[in-house]
Order: structure tokens, then sequence, then C-alpha cells
């Protein structure tokens, strides 16, 4: 699930946010809503959006190594949380 705004990016897909870490858009922050969480990216760098367009049509490329660290550096956030 994917939500929108002017200012930020919201994403609940762990994999979506991975992706943009490895591309260089920086550690979201990590809301948090009953059992989901949803990590929220800055709007700022207008790349994010060609980012964002790449994952949702699969066309996305990134270094694997550090997609695959972002992605646990992630799961280990959320698994602190609870």
């Amino acid at each position: 699930m994917t939500l929108n705004n002017q200012d930020k990016f919201k994403t609940s897909d762990t994999a979506q946010a991975a992706f943009l870490i490895t591309e260089g858009y920086g550690t979201p922050d990590i809301e948090y809503n009953g059992t989901r969480a949803y990590f929220i990216f800055s709007r700022e760098n207008p790349k994010i959006e060609n980012s964002i367009r790449d994952w949702d049509t699969a066309r996305a490329e990134t270094n694997a190594v550090l997609f695959f660290n972002a992605y646990q550096s992630l799961l280990r956030r959320i698994k602190e949380r609870y």
C-alpha cells in the first residue's frame, strides 16, 4: 500500500523502502499503525518520483548487496519495535 502527499512518500512495502534506501534517498522514518509499519521518505529530491515509478513498473535496477543489507536493516528496526 502506498500513500502520497506533497512533502513525503509513505509505503508499507519493505522491499520498496529498501530499494529507495539503496538508491540514496536516506533512511526513512517508520510510523506504526497497529501491526503495520509505514516507511516515510522525503520528496525533497525530485528524482524519487522516477525511482518510485521504476519500482511500480518492475523496471527497478539496483545493487543487490546494498538492497539486501537495507532490507535486513529495515526488518531489524521493525522487530525492535515489537
